[in-house]
């Protein structure tokens, strides 16, 4: 009698099914792992949290504006520079606050050094169509500014007490500054490199500045290994796991190579995704 005649039909099908997860799992975590990896997992944790309650604080901010601008009677009225400037008084993480009517026109916008940006149509181009295309809270794709930094946009729509839409309240930030306020200290504490990017590729922080903005999947130096473009879509496709590379042993050392290990974790925020990946020099021996 063979093995599969002796086991009920239950049995089998849970054999099966835990051997294609084994098959398919080249990059999941293993359910046996080594401190080493589980204080990793620990780090991706905290990191994940921080940088969501910075959101939070962002997103918070522009919620209360949002509820103080429902009341007026557009978005064009004096009050509303009064809640931007409100808001850029106490802002910690934002660069900048406007507001836009339902067309896509800047109708208020704090500080008063982008006052010119008052009048412009933010659509014909990304992230304003996205925006004034959705009535929801949303977080924009990361984009370069025109004043040359990595820039997101979170959106807050502001409705009125019948519930019609009436434009949205928005917040300019850089991301590669609050994530480095994050970052910078547990890198350095563990000996460890992180770098945060969305899915496709573009990268929003990592300690060699001059990679912020750049696409894993695009720019050099990152297209020459080969191993890192095929890591970078199994990260791309996961939400969280681990893998091998070889790339630069340091940006100041560009001239020896060295297997890296990575670990990652997804921040998933109003409809985006951030990928956020720990690096480490992998035990030669």
């Amino acid at each position: 009698m063979s093995w599969h005649e002796k086991l009920p039909l239950s049995t089998i099908i849970v054999v099966i099914i835990a051997a294609g997860v084994l098959l398919a799992a080249q990059y999941i975590f293993p359910p046996a792992m080594g401190e080493g990896e589980k204080a990793i997992i620990n780090d991706l944790d905290y990191l994940k949290n921080n940088i969501k309650t910075i959101l939070d604080s962002i997103s918070g901010d522009l919620e209360s504006a949002s509820g103080e601008l429902s009341a007026g009677d557009s978005l064009s009225s004096p009050e509303v520079q009064v809640v931007l400037d409100g808001l850029w008084n106490r802002s910690e993480y934002a660069l900048s606050y406007a507001t836009v009517n339902p067309d896509g026109t800047i109708t208020a916008v704090a500080p008063e050094i982008y006052s010119g940006s008052v009048g412009i149509d933010i659509t014909g181009s990304e992230p304003g169509d996205t925006i004034v295309g959705s009535e929801e809270p949303l977080l924009s794709d990361a984009f370069i500014a025109k004043e040359g930094f990595t820039g997101i946009e979170i959106a807050w729509p502001v409705l009125s007490s019948d519930g019609e839409y009436r434009g949205s309240v928005l917040a300019m930030a850089d991301p590669s500054e609050f994530l480095a306020e994050i970052i910078g200290p547990i890198e350095h504490e563990k000996e460890i490199t992180v770098t945060v990017m969305q899915p496709d590729g573009f990268i929003l922080y990592d300690r060699d500045s001059g990679q912020v903005g750049k696409n894993l999947f695009v720019d050099e130096p990152f297209t020459r290994f080969k191993n890192l473009m095929m890591l970078g879509k199994t990260i791309a496709a996961n939400d969280d796991g681990s893998g091998a590379y070889t790339f630069y042993k340091s940006p100041d050392n560009t001239g020896q190579l060295t297997k890296k290990l990575a670990y990652w974790n997804t921040l998933k925020y109003l409809g985006k995704e951030w990928r956020i990946i720990i690096f480490k020099d992998a035990i030669q021996g």
